[in-house]
């Protein structure tokens, strides 16, 4: 053929070549696809994440992705919200639209009145769903300009919308990209699917006072089961609880946050937040004195980069402080052999799974020291793979109280031997409260993300690009083996701080930086950096040393 060019691309296992024309869009060349596969709503293209309107005018590799893929799942919920986005200010002009955090397989979204109107009602909600329906029943096209940031910046004050001016105006980048639809024009911080045909398999689930915005995976037919499903309401109240804390403070968006740094007033609110998740702590440790001595075991659990280690040691100086003597115990010692392993999906030994524990041993030991009787531990040895010849003798005396830190925690698997009424669970994580604009919320896995970036290129030897490349595998092992159980807890424990991305923005910019282009941690990189640079820097003085957040930064007073 005259005047074409030859593209290899890959989707999942599959890949292949295609022909394209000069100037032709990417969604006119993708691969054939069934309706019971997820749809492709963006691609890879010269490294770089592409939207499917994005002409190719050269041969280059297409990575084709779908809403199974960390990047095309944001997509799709990216393009999801501002369907909503658009319906709302179709059907309900008199309120304003927040999507405020991710919730299990869905965002938890309000439509707040700006003046004196009720409360949307479940059948207002299923008014919002069906214009939903409506619009993407029509495939009507995403319309997309790039302007200059400036433009961008004016366009969005005159609509009196702050939050997003301030956030552009943050930005290194000359242009930015609006999306429109009807007489709907936004802003998402995202590549978004072309038309809204890509649209029709969501639902919006009533939920507390608000709903939340789930995507299926086709089209309606998971519609029944997806509202079924029973959403966290501890959990969901524990954000909503910082919220109401950060809007007493004026804070509510990245904005909100810059003018603390700005107007020097960034030291009292690091005061303020520390003081406020200590007494968060001091509560919990209340209840355990409490239900001490029919409570002898406190198990902690949560996902990577929530702060397990540091809370470990700040719940047990609490303790103390309250006559207790805590016994903190890793469940690290009582892994199996490296060659006893299960393996995982990819045939390799699954050092995550609840089976690398000796789970016989550790129950049998754990009610031995609930009894009074005395253990040897056992001592893993990492280098070798192997439990070690030596042990660690342990016996709780009256006052003694185990505090057990580990992965599996909270799963009922590991302590099943042990009575209910003997253990307490807590599930804690970073849960992220602060937005960058109404729409657009920032994830608890983003702020885990860089808290470990910054962890790892700073105290651990360990690149950017390599962190990056294994987080998607560290956010499947949280799927599998924490998320599910987290709703068991006894406790939940925030140890997100309102301040944070402050201080770490500054600290891995450079490190994202030096990530090249042919590496493929660079989409995610350029992601993430992309949001730190709407945070203004300010410098790690005031954090105390106490705090959670030293575990990242490196200056804690516990030995981690």
């Amino acid at each position: 053929m005259h005047n074409t060019f030859t593209l290899n691309w890959h989707w999942g296992q599959k890949s292949g070549t295609t022909q394209a024309k000069p100037g032709q869009p990417l969604k006119e060349l993708l691969p054939p696809q069934s309706d019971d596969q997820p749809k492709i709503v963006a691609a890879i293209c010269g490294n770089l994440l592409k939207d499917l309107n994005y002409p190719l005018f050269a041969a280059d590799d297409i990575t084709w992705l779908d809403a199974s893929t960390p990047m095309g799942s944001r997509v799709l919920q990216n393009s999801l919200a501002f369907l909503l986005a658009v319906a709302a200010r179709q059907e309900f002009p008199q309120y304003q639209l927040h999507i405020f955090h991710s919730l299990r397989n869905g965002r938890f979204c309000k439509l707040l009145p700006t003046a004196d109107f009720p409360p949307l009602t479940p059948a207002d909600i299923a008014k919002l769903a069906a214009a939903m329906h409506h619009l993407a029943a029509a495939d009507l096209p995403i319309r997309k300009s790039v302007v200059t940031k400036q433009h961008a910046v004016d366009f969005f004050r005159t609509q009196g919308n702050e939050p997003k001016a301030q956030n552009l105006s943050q930005l290194p980048d000359k242009q930015v990209t609006l999306h429109s639809l009807g007489d709907t024009t936004l802003h998402m911080f995202s590549k978004l699917v072309p038309t809204t045909g890509y649209l029709n398999g969501f639902c919006l689930h009533p939920f507390e006072d608000g709903f939340i915005l789930a995507a299926t995976n086709t089209c309606r037919q998971d519609e029944a089961a997806l509202s079924a499903l029973v959403y966290p309401k501890t959990l969901n109240a524990t954000l909503e609880n910082y919220n109401k804390w950060m809007s007493l403070h004026s804070i509510n968006y990245c904005c909100d946050l810059n003018r603390y740094v700005q107007t020097d007033d960034f030291d009292n609110l690091v005061i303020m937040a520390e003081a406020r998740q200590t007494r968060s702590l001091q509560q919990i440790a209340d209840e355990i004195t409490a239900a001490f001595p029919r409570v002898k075991l406190v198990l902690i659990a949560g996902p990577s980069s929530s702060g397990k280690t540091s809370f470990c040691n700040r719940l047990a100086i609490e303790l103390r402080s309250q006559g207790l003597k805590p016994i903190t115990l890793s469940m690290d010692n009582y892994f199996i052999n490296n060659d006893e392993l299960p393996p995982g999906e990819d045939g390799q030994p699954d050092f995550e799974a609840v089976e690398a524990v000796d789970i016989p041993l550790f129950n049998r030991q754990l009610q031995q020291m609930i009894n009074g009787e005395a253990v040897e531990m056992p001592v893993f040895d990492f280098i070798t793979g192997r439990r070690s010849q030596r042990t660690i003798p342990v016996q709780l005396g009256p006052q003694h109280i185990l505090l057990v830190e580990g992965i599996h925690g909270i799963n009922e698997t590991l302590t099943a031997q042990i009575p209910a009424e003997n253990k307490l669970k807590i599930y804690i994580s970073c849960m992220t409260a602060l937005n960058l604009d109404a729409l657009t919320p920032i994830s608890t896995s983003d702020n885990r993300e860089i808290r470990r970036l910054v962890r790892d290129v700073r105290f651990r030897g360990i690149s950017a690009e390599k962190t990056l490349l294994n987080w998607q595998k560290v956010r499947a092992g949280e799927e599998k083996n924490i998320f599910p159980y987290q709703d068991s807890a006894d406790f939940y424990f925030n140890t997100s701080l309102i301040y944070e991305f402050s201080l770490l923005s500054p600290l891995i910019t450079p490190y994202l930086l030096q990530i090249p282009q042919s590496s493929p941690a660079y989409p995610e990189a350029r992601r993430l950096l992309r949001l730190v640079s709407c945070f203004t820097p300010e410098e790690t003085k005031t954090v105390p040393a106490y705090s959670l957040l030293q575990e990242f930064l490196g200056g804690s007073v516990f030995e981690l």
